[in-house]
């Protein structure tokens, strides 16, 4: 027997559908095309589809008025409660458009970065070189799990190779691509090529290729090159001669992302990493994070699971980098009172990844939290007025810190930072450094032979090293031999799309790079388990930065 179920979105319109008996509200919601942030894929573990259950008999394994939408299940006539929050990571595509003119007799071209949790693209003029506009939204996909495992696991469900692709060109490039055409006014017949530079994860499922070889041994993936693709065989729809160009993977988890990467970085020295004698260290933050170690003599690269806490997941406030996103934070040395530089205008939203590196480094550099990313308790007793209105415990026991109270919040909500998402942060910046140094020690390397490193990645409009240095995620190295570099996977399909050696160069550059699985390395364990404490279990490894 069928149920009626009306999910009631705030902020937006009613959506009912109907239900079989005992079905899961968030593979139900997924059917009615709505969005509901599960990063763990509806495992029960992330605590972000919650919605409230406001008649009928909808169960769940808590048994609370809030309910998980991924362990609740319909019964009967039901109505849902859907938060706004819920759907905040699927925001709209975000338009910097430079001209709006176009000429019928001139060839123009797609740049795309396709990241796990974001997507960025470029409509270029490519004779001239000239962005007509810029384009970024959310990875539709980001709806089947947060990371690139899960997606994986949802594609070996019934049709979820349909799915996971559907998401990606329908839900995303697709709506991406018409706002872009609509803001230029360069129609879809007049784009004749396509550069695409993304993880070899996100490859296989744009294109619609079981990606399961890549989580299983020996972890292979399907392909890593591709041919020049005809982009309407998989639904895009551009110039009838038109072609889409993959930059190429690397390994199963350095992918045509890192090789576009590396063929944009531009150094200090002048000139790019891979035609330079000094060594270059590479560091992409993102929800794989990937380091490229070498110079004109040599390129070694590997990635580890740093999750996607650089780009908001995993993180109860975080947020991609958009509007409304806290990119920049310092607390008075007095007071403790945060002060924030947010993204647009308006006021704050939540944490992106640059402004949740400043959050941890002031919170740590003020003894709030300590060393394992604990709430002090003696801060927390104290008698003050700031301890008492910032610093919180839930019912269980966990410390929170409140950095932007309701009143002052967009979301009419207290914006807090738990010890759980403090917890997922270390983890995800001991991934980085125990990476770091796993790529440099077998080779007879370390951070003291490091001439210059470039962070790249689009979290935020710029990292202030310092912080990033002080709680351990980057070496302790002087600052000036840090750069940040922005979107370099993004730069890197700029150049394929106009320069005109660029896609023979990036081939180059990815036959010349030496991949390291990390899970294989030994030693990786044991230095990943000493990154996870603030700064580190050696101290010794960041005596400059603690002075």
């Amino acid at each position: 027997m069928e149920s009626k179920v009306v999910f009631k979105i705030e902020g937006g319109e009613d959506v009912t559908i109907f239900a079989a008996g005992g079905e899961n509200v968030l593979d139900l919601a997924r059917k009615a095309n709505l969005a509901i942030d599960a990063p763990c894929n509806g495992n029960g573990t992330c605590g972000k589809c919650r919605v409230k259950v406001k008649r009928g008999d909808g169960k769940s394994a808590s048994g609370d008025e809030w309910q998980l939408a991924c362990q609740s299940v319909i019964n009967s006539d039901t109505e849902v409660f859907v938060p706004d929050i819920a759907a905040a990571y699927m925001s709209k595509v975000h338009i910097d458009s430079f001209f709006s003119h176009c000429e019928n007799n001139k060839s123009y071209g797609l740049a795309v970065d396709i990241g796990t949790t974001s997507v960025s693209a470029l409509l270029v003029d490519i004779e001239s070189g000239q962005i007509m506009a810029k384009a970024t939204t959310g990875n539709g996909q980001i709806r089947y799990g947060a990371d690139v495992i899960h997606r994986i696991i949802e594609q070996q469900k019934p049709d979820g190779i349909k799915k996971l692709q559907e998401a990606i060109v329908q839900k995303t490039l697709e709506p991406l691509i018409d706002e872009l055409s609509a803001a230029t006014g360069v129609s879809r017949s007049g784009i004749r090529q396509m550069t695409v530079a993304s993880n070899t994860t996100m490859n296989h499922l744009l294109l619609g290729v079981d990606a399961n070889s890549i989580r299983i041994e020996p972890y292979e993936p399907a392909f890593l090159e591709f041919e020049p693709y005809d982009p309407s065989s998989i639904g895009i729809e551009l110039a009838k001669d038109a072609k889409m160009i993959l930059a190429p993977n690397v390994g199963s988890y350095v992918g045509g992302d890192i090789t576009a990467g590396v063929l944009a970085a531009d150094t200090r020295f002048g000139g790019k990493m891979w035609q330079r004698p000094e060594m270059f260290l590479l560091i992409d933050l993102g929800t794989n994070g990937e380091i490229v170690f070498g110079n004109e003599e040599f390129l070694m690269t590997c990635a580890c699971s740093a999750g996607p806490a650089f780009e908001g997941g995993d993180i109860s406030c975080g947020m991609r980098a958009a509007d409304g996103a806290i990119e920049a934070c310092s607390f008075d040395k007095d007071s403790m009172e945060p002060t924030f530089s947010i993204i647009g205008e308006g006021k704050p939203v939540g944490l992106c990844g640059s402004g949740l590196i400043d959050v941890i480094a002031e919170l740590f550099r003020t003894d709030i939290i300590n060393g394992k990313g604990k709430i002090n308790d003696e801060i927390s007793k104290a008698d003050s007025s700031f301890c008492s209105d910032r610093i919180r415990r839930d019912e269980y026991g966990i410390g929170s810190f409140v950095l932007v109270f309701a009143e002052d919040s967009a979301t009419g909500k207290d914006i807090t930072i738990t010890e759980v998402d403090i917890d997922n942060f270390i983890r995800a910046k001991g991934a980085i450094f125990s990476g770091i140094l796993s790529l440099l020690s077998p080779l007879g390397f370390s951070t003291a032979d490091i001439d210059s490193v470039m962070v790249a990645g689009g979290i935020g409009s710029g990292i202030n090293m310092k912080n990033a240095i002080s709680i351990g995620m980057l070496p302790d190295l002087p600052e000036d031999k840090y750069s940040y570099i922005g979107n370099s996977s993004l730069n890197g399909a700029y150049e394929m799309l106009t320069s005109p050696d660029a896609v023979e160069r990036v081939h180059e550059i990815a036959s010349n790079m030496t991949y390291i699985d990390l899970s294989s390395e030994p030693g990786y364990m044991d230095e990943f388990i000493a990154a996870c404490f603030l700064p580190h279990t050696d101290e010794t490894l960041f005596k400059w930065s603690l002075l």
